[in-house]
């Protein structure tokens, strides 16, 4: 009696095919946030806040600055390339995370693929220019091996990992996330704030983003600011330009593995965290409110993600 044997088998429907890879998708990412990082550091080291910085230098060590003074060099050269060492040691840390924790959880070798780089680089971005390394990587680190690789990498987190270990640093060392007078590198003018918005407009375009989601985020802090806008310090067009919101809405709410995959689904996902971003800003304690509403987003992505297309029925015959 011969048996048979399946030569090839698939998955439950729907198929797509697609050139796209995960590779490609965060390297998409990468670059379309470079523009961000690059001019952050300028604006920083050489805008209109020079000489505010100029008085506590800590993105160079301490002999570093000392040296470089005595050759003559000013504080705008050191707060540029500080803050390039900053960027560049966020997304080392997050390389070398996600390889040290694939081999010690033995899972599959995927650090090349760019998400740790992506994750740290995220961090950074977050973060004031001056911020301590060792603030930094513990948060990459805690990003990488509890928000992401403990949950068996890209496909299986619940919640966003930069955020995991961005509001691990919100929390315990909050008066080096947010010393006087210091915005994050992503965050120095409203020019940073749009270059960061056409980065993730032209991600929409090319198709490496759901332009649902962004588009919700922005409709709701913009909805909900003008509702709850006497509890508010501004007026729509602030709450929208200023802190994290364009940098969540393009990059990191639309997290592929945290969000919803259906259409509607994602647009109402995007409503609820534009409307937690306006509730923890008019009533609420904190400086950031960007991490608590993308990781309550992430909670309640599963429930959204059951609101699914009706099925059309077609009669044959």
């Amino acid at each position: 009696m011969m048996t048979q044997t399946a030569r090839f088998t698939v998955g439950e429907a729907p198929h797509w095919r697609t050139r796209t890879s995960i590779r490609r998708v965060n390297v998409a990412f990468i670059l379309a946030l470079l523009p961000t990082a690059l001019l952050g550091a300028v604006v920083h080291a050489f805008g209109s806040r020079n000489v505010e910085l100029e008085a506590t230098i800590g993105a160079v060590s301490p002999v570093l600055e000392a040296g470089a003074r005595e050759m003559g060099v000013g504080a705008g050269p050191l707060w540029f390339f500080g803050i390039l060492g900053t960027l560049a040691l966020g997304m080392g840390v997050g390389l070398l995370a996600e390889y040290l924790a694939q081999v010690l959880m033995r899972q599959p070798y995927q650090a090349t693929d760019g998400h740790g780089v992506l994750m740290g680089l995220l961090l950074a971005l977050f973060s004031p220019p001056g911020v301590p390394a060792w603030v930094l990587a513990i948060g990459v680190l805690v990003a990488i091996f509890l928000g992401k690789q403990i949950f068996g990498g890209i496909g299986s987190y619940p919640m966003h990992p930069a955020m995991i270990g961005w509001l691990v640093l919100l929390l315990s060392w909050q008066h080096y996330i947010y010393p006087v007078g210091a915005a994050s590198i992503a965050t120095p003018d409203h020019a940073v704030v749009l270059v960061t918005a056409l980065g993730g407009l032209l991600l929409c375009g090319l198709g490496y983003v759901r332009w649902q989601i962004p588009l919700g985020v922005l409709a709701g802090v913009a909805l909900f600011s003008a509702l709850f806008g006497a509890s508010l310090d501004g007026g729509v067009m602030k709450q929208l330009l200023s802190g994290h919101v364009m940098l969540a809405a393009f990059f990191v709410a639309t997290d592929a593995t945290s969000s919803p995959a259906n259409r509607l689904a994602a647009l109402i996902y995007g409503l609820f965290i534009g409307l937690i971003i306006v509730l923890i800003r008019a009533f609420g304690i904190w400086p950031d409110a960007i991490p608590f509403a993308i990781l309550l987003g992430n909670v309640v992505n599963p429930l959204l993600d059951r609101i699914r297309p009706r099925v059309r029925l077609v009669e044959v015959g």
